[in-house]
């Protein structure tokens, strides 16, 4: 029987100063480009030749004119559709569409049966496709402004109920996140199929750590890595942070990430409270910095309200950094006994869980991590689902599709 072809789709906008969003990005990549799957034969597709940061792979270009022609046609069909024009001319634009939709499929089908989209974004919804889902936060979480003001709301639901509804399978990073595709989307279960998340690059022994130059000798703290986005918490932290310190007024907190237009805020909180002196915001830094920070580190502390997961957890507790973190189901799928757990939305549970983690650390009280969220789990549960996939999508033939 005939293998598979799946052609994975890269991104030119994805590039390294991107953090961990790249780190897992080119970590998959790479390894795809490594391994031989058991059903199926790999080819990296993209709109550019030069897609791809990393190491040396193979792409095949889709043509340029082409590409662009797809957009305009769409657009113009959407017009059409909506309108419901009858007139010949209206007719004649959409038979344009369907020529120009034809030629492309033509072109994909030449060298695929299926695209893989790696990360959240798809790039034709009308070629079969498997599509890669991290979260539904503006259906899990509460209201924030950043998945519900300025249409974000709207055009997230938009695009869930369309490509997400429409894809041959959906990958998840854990079981938690399964089920929060069926209760949130209502998707048939067997079309989501669970690849782990797994830590970036950061744990590798080849990012030698190194010490940001703003941090003195002999600190002794506790860190966050976070964009200061208003869902990640950072306000529930500080008011903790306030009753940590009188249990441990040497103490302080790391702050590394991003301005996402919640930061000033939080800065005039920990003015307010009198914790200028013991919160070091050190904004976004390198990986080698980040890494010096998990080894050194009392602990990782995650008040997030949005999951199922988080990558920082896997990489704390790779690097041996105890953890404690918002009690997510799954959150406790990736930790299992080695995290601290609490309540997000109560500063007293917080802080109970930092001193213990603290206490428990100067005990040498240190947790074992033992999980399956780890990049080879990864590409086994791509491996299995590639496998399943064909017995699907070759129930039909390429050219028989192409109307």
């Amino acid at each position: 029987m005939r293998k598979l072809r799946v052609g994975i789709w890269l991104y030119e906008d994805i590039k390294p100063e991107e953090g961990g969003w790249y780190s897992y990005y080119s970590q998959l990549i790479n390894k795809i480009s490594e391994y031989t799957f058991k059903d199926a034969e790999i080819v990296f597709l993209s709109d550019s030749p030069t897609a791809y940061h990393g190491k040396a792979i193979n792409i095949h270009a889709i043509k340029w004119d082409l590409k662009k022609k797809f957009r305009i046609y769409s657009m113009l069909k959407k017009c059409c559709n909506f309108f419901d024009f009858g007139h010949v001319r209206f007719n004649n634009l959409f038979k344009k569409i369907r020529e120009n939709e034809r030629r492309l499929h033509r072109e994909l089908y030449a060298v695929a049966d299926v695209i893989y989209y790696p990360v959240q974004r798809c790039k034709f919804p009308s070629f079969p496709y498997i599509y890669t889902q991290w979260d539904w936060g503006h259906l899990s979480m509460f209201a924030f402004p950043e998945v519900s003001m300025n249409d974000k709301f709207e055009n997230r639901k938009k695009w869930h109920d369309y490509i997400i509804q429409k894809a041959l399978f959906v990958f998840t990073e854990s079981n938690a996140g399964k089920q929060e595709a069926i209760r949130y989307l209502n998707l048939n279960e067997d079309r989501i199929k669970v690849v782990p998340l797994f830590p970036s690059s950061i744990i590798d022994k080849k990012v030698i750590p190194v010490k940001p130059g703003s941090i003195g000798e002999n600190l002794f703290f506790i860190h966050y890595p976070a964009q200061y986005w208003a869902h990640k918490n950072h306000y529930n932290l500080i008011i903790a942070f306030k009753e940590i310190v009188k249990e441990f007024p040497h103490l302080k907190l790391i702050l590394t990430g991003s301005d996402k237009g919640n930061k000033s805020y939080i800065l005039s909180l920990i003015k307010e409270l009198s914790l200028t002196n013991n919160v070091l915001d050190l904004g976004f830094v390198k990986s080698e910095e980040l890494k010096w920070i998990y080894l050194n580190s009392q602990g990782l502390v995650m008040p997030t309200f949005l999951g199922p997961t988080n990558m920082p957890l896997l990489e704390a507790a790779e690097l041996q950094c105890p953890v404690a973190c918002s009690h997510f189901k799954g959150h406790v799928e990736q930790l299992g006994e080695y995290g601290y757990y609490f309540n997000p939305l109560k500063p007293e549970e917080i802080a109970a869980a930092v001193r213990l983690m603290i206490s428990d650390k100067q005990k040498g009280l240190m947790k074992k991590y033992t999980g399956m969220f780890n990049i080879d789990n990864t590409i086994k549960a791509i491996d299995e689902a590639f496998s399943e996939i064909r017995n699907i999508r070759f129930c039909w033939d390429s050219n028989d599709n192409i109307q």
